[in-house]
């Protein structure tokens, strides 16, 4: 075992890349606000920690400034405009663009 300790950095953050995958799967399947934010903090505060950003567009994103989970048509809009989508948070009027490249689920 090396020194360094990169066999164990490494489990831990597939240990991690698997733990947001199945928040990512309560969200979608709940539609209960409390589970659908206590999931979206712990999805930020796991990715602050081991470095792993949510993949793709999977029909629910995070709102970076008031840390709530956006849910279209409840508290969040959706345009697409010129080749972008635009996700509005109805909270906390944040936009967030996402370009013409970006990754659908």
């Amino acid at each position: 075992m090396p020194r360094n300790g990169k066999s164990r950095t490494h489990t831990k953050k597939a240990i991690a890349i698997q733990a947001v995958k199945d928040l990512e799967s309560t969200m979608l399947s709940n539609q209960d606000s409390t589970i659908l934010n206590s999931a979206t903090n712990l999805i930020l505060r796991i990715g602050k920690r081991h470095g792993i950003r949510k993949g793709g567009y999977s029909g629910l994103s995070i709102c970076r400034k008031c840390k709530t989970a956006l849910i279209p048509g409840r508290n969040s809009k959706l345009r697409i405009r010129s080749k972008s989508l635009k996700i509005s948070c109805l909270d906390c009027n944040a936009v967030r663009t996402l370009g013409p490249s970006f990754m659908r689920d």
